[in-house]
């Protein structure tokens, strides 16, 4: 039989010190919410670290578009080639600001991590229906499980 040490986390509890500030922050928050669940495994703190390093990256493009906004304004400068100054400066349109993709790359990302991590009420749920090898083996015997598989 396999004993489980439960005073250990399953997920250290300590941010590891290369996340940036926002990783840092939710990493702790998020370790503690997983190690509530039984399917979560040592091996998983892998995927926590990547979910906040992902998450640290998606905060700081949503800072950079708070301040700096969706679009930025596109110029095109005219430059003298006699003495090299500035002749004109002439708008020349939008482009979408860099951070908006950044931001939706990190969503996507986060998103998906998140399911492996069960983070969402669907994987939570599937997640749930999952048993472990020790559950598998209190469960049925061979012979209750043919029975099932053939429709009996």
């Amino acid at each position: 039989m396999i004993k489980v040490d439960l005073s250990t986390p399953k997920v250290p509890t300590q941010a590891p010190k290369w996340l940036g500030t926002y990783g840092k922050y939710l990493y702790p928050k998020l370790a503690n919410y997983l190690n509530k669940n039984s399917k979560i495994l040592r091996a998983d703190e892998y995927l926590v670290q990547q979910y906040c390093s992902t998450y640290d990256i998606y905060r700081i493009a949503y800072d950079d578009l708070q301040e700096n906004g969706i679009q930025q304004k596109i110029f095109k400068t005219t430059i003298s080639p006699v003495d090299g100054t500035i002749v004109s400066k002439d708008f020349a349109g939008y482009r979408k600001n860099p951070a908006y993709q950044m931001m939706s790359d990190s969503l996507s990302k986060m998103n998906a991590i998140g399911r492996e991590l069960g983070l969402s009420p669907k994987a939570r749920s599937e997640m749930m229906s999952y048993k472990s090898p020790d559950e598998e083996k209190k469960g049925t015997s061979l012979k209750e499980a043919m029975k099932k598989f053939m429709g009996e």
